[in-house]
Parts: C-alpha cells; structure tokens; sequence
C-alpha cells in the first residue's frame, strides 16, 4: 500500500471520544444521493448532530438529520463560489465540531471557501479522474480544494492513488458498504421463469459500457440454441434512446428490459431477478463498484471489467469472471460459461457474498469513517 494512504482503523483513536448529541457534524454534499443519506443517517443514529447543506432535495433523509437548503436558483458551474458567503453563515450558526465535504471538485470548492476548521473532504470518484483532465485550470482547482482540506477520504484504494497525484496528504479509505441486512441472497425469479437473465443496475452513460453489454448479450443470445434468456437493463442517462435504437437493430428488442431508473432501496428486489449481474464499465472512473458489491452480497455471479476499482471488490476466478473492456465477445463467452455451470455460478455468488461480510458490510465501512471522525474531535 501507498505509505500515503491508511485504512482508518490504521488511524490512533482516543477512548475519550464518545459519539454524543452535542457534537454536531456539518456535511456539504447532494442530499439526493443515496451514499449522502446513508452516511448522515447512520451518524444521526450514532447519536452525532448532523446538518446537510445541499443545493438538492433530500427526501430519504433521517427525521434526526437537518437539511439546509441552498438556493439552486444560479448557474451550476458558479453556485459552489456564489454560495460561500451563505453557507458560511449557516456553519456560524450551526457551530459544527467537524465540516466535511463530499466530492472534491463542487461541494469542495464550496468547503475550501467556508474557511472552517477540522475540515474533511471526500473524493468520489469523477472529481479526481475525469474533472482534472479537462484542463489545466480545473486540474488547478482540483489540487488547491484538496491542499484545502485537513483530512482526505476516498471509497478505494485505487481511488486513493489517483488523488495521491493531485495532493501529498495522507488520505484515509473509508468504502461506501453495503447492508448486508438489505442486501441478501433470494430466491432467483429467473429460476422460477425459466430465464437465464443477464443484468444489471448502472446509469446509461458511455463509461459504464452499456453498448457492450448489449452487443456481447446479442452475440450470446445467438448460441443459447432454444434456452430462454433476457437482459435487463437498470437505469437512465443521456445513452437511453440510442441504446434502445441499437438492441432493435442487433434484433434483441423483444428480449431486453429497459426498466428505468429504481429506488436504491428496490435495488435487492431487482437483483433477484437476475442469473448474473454484469457491469463492463470502459474507464478507470469506476472508482469503487458499490453496485457489484451489492450484486456480491446476493450471491450473485458478477462479469466485470479489469477497470478501476473492480479488481478490489472482484476476485477474478473466486467471486465472478473478468472480461477485458470494449470486448463483447469475451462478455458473451462469460455468459454461456455462466449459463451452462449451474455449479460456478452457485459457487462464484457464495464466495462473493463471504467477501463482502468480511471487507464490505456497512456498518464496519461505516464506523472507520467514526473512527476518524473521534480521531479528529480528540486532537481537537
């Protein structure tokens, strides 16, 4: 491992640092995302009180959290600069012990112009891989929100290494996880249809490698010789309609669900429905993989991409199949190899939900971040 970047139970911790009501915790962060509501509603359930600032709604939020509403009504590119001066007001305020941000390149810039102290920022995942690329200025700001911060959180190792360019702080891996309560094996509906059914839960955007997905399923659906077999596809994006165009033109139409963006909590449900979950994302901002995890926590199979953070959270062999990326043939074989070994696949899901309760289960993930945060308010 990088000597720049520590797991937090690597962290010191201070026994003289209990997690009570009266130690408020700031987060500046899209209340909207599911990662955002499950981090604040657990440290609200820990007894912390805690305050999101947000420019978006956030309806799944704990009735123990509170939201502060930003004003939306700006440009988005400025409203993370035209927004200091009132979320400084809002921190005098609330007084919180901690200030933490999530996502380096837009919540950050906003917890870098708050001047608050301890100030903690968390990278995500395009912030560091995609928004620094876009040029020398955006890189720019992209090292000057990170040299900002006192503390730096990232959900991989990967990811971790990826910011280490941009910054030299040490930076503490504190994964999203996964419920492993919420997420749990069930009876596959596939087999109940009879359907060998290829799935998966990713926005319909070029990184994630939906047209692939679609072009190895049609290769595949060729050679199934009379079995029944369907895709189903999870999600939306800018790539909906030229997805559904390209499945009516590989003639797979009739055999593929698009269903729609789904609620993070239908997310197990929809999972039972599937005989393999696949996610053949093209590009290394695949940070972490939090929907492969989840797939591994039902026990199912899962086909990946050798890109960014899926070697972490997929053991080649042991836990699913990997397939190169932009290769849809290689996603086809994966799938009848799949399909025609009942046996791997039972045993590929058992060995992946086994690797998630060891490294992945949430309130594990989910108390390193705790544990940082009583590293912090004990030095302080």
């Amino acid at each position: 491992m990088n000597p720049g970047i520590q797991s937090a139970t690597e962290i010191e911790q201070d026994a003289g640092c209990d997690a009570r009501g009266d130690v408020r915790i700031c987060i500046l962060a899209n209340a909207a995302l599911p990662h955002t509501v499950r981090w604040a509603n657990y440290f609200a359930l820990q007894g912390y009180g805690v305050h999101v600032l947000s420019f978006e709604p956030g309806t799944s939020l704990s009735k123990d959290v509170q939201l502060h509403s930003l004003s939306p009504n700006v440009h988005r590119n400025l409203r993370y600069f035209l927004a200091a001066r009132h979320v400084r007001k809002l921190i005098h305020q609330i007084q919180p012990d901690i200030l933490h941000a999530h996502y380096a390149s837009g919540y950050g810039t906003l917890g870098r112009l708050a001047r608050f102290r301890p100030y903690v920022l968390s990278v995500w995942g395009m912030d560091v891989f995609e928004f620094p690329e876009t040029s020398a200025l955006h890189r720019r700001l992209l090292e000057v929100n990170l040299a900002s911060a006192d503390y730096i959180c990232s959900t991989s190792h990967m990811m971790a290494r990826r910011t280490s360019k941009y910054c030299g702080k040490p930076i503490t891996v504190t994964p999203f996880g996964v419920d492993c309560s919420q997420f749990v094996p069930m009876q596959s509906l596939s087999v109940d249809s009879g359907e060998f059914v290829v799935g998966t839960v990713k926005a319909l955007e070029p990184k994630y490698g939906i047209e692939f997905l679609i072009r190895g399923f049609s290769l595949f659906s060729e050679r199934c010789a009379g079995r029944r077999v369907r895709l189903i596809i999870a999600g939306h994006g800018s790539l909906t309609e030229s997805l559904k165009k390209l499945t009516r033109e590989l003639r797979i139409d009739r055999l593929t669900d698009f269903v729609g963006a789904i609620p993070h909590q239908k997310v197990p449900e929809m999972l039972s429905r599937f005989s393999v979950f696949a996610a053949l994302s093209v590009m290394d901002s695949e940070s972490f993989g939090v929907a492969v995890v989840e797939a591994s926590a039902c026990e199912l199979p899962v086909v990946v991409t050798s890109v960014g953070g899926f070697p972490e959270v997929v053991a080649d062999g042991i836990t699913g199949i990997f397939v190169p990326p932009g290769d849809p043939e290689a996603a086809a074989a994966a799938f009848s190899t799949l399909m025609g070994d009942a046996d791997m696949r039972r045993k590929l899901g058992a060995a992946g939900r086994k690797f998630v309760l060891e490294n992945y289960e949430w309130s594990e993930n989910a108390g390193r971040m705790k544990q940082l945060y009583e590293s912090i308010l004990a030095s302080n």
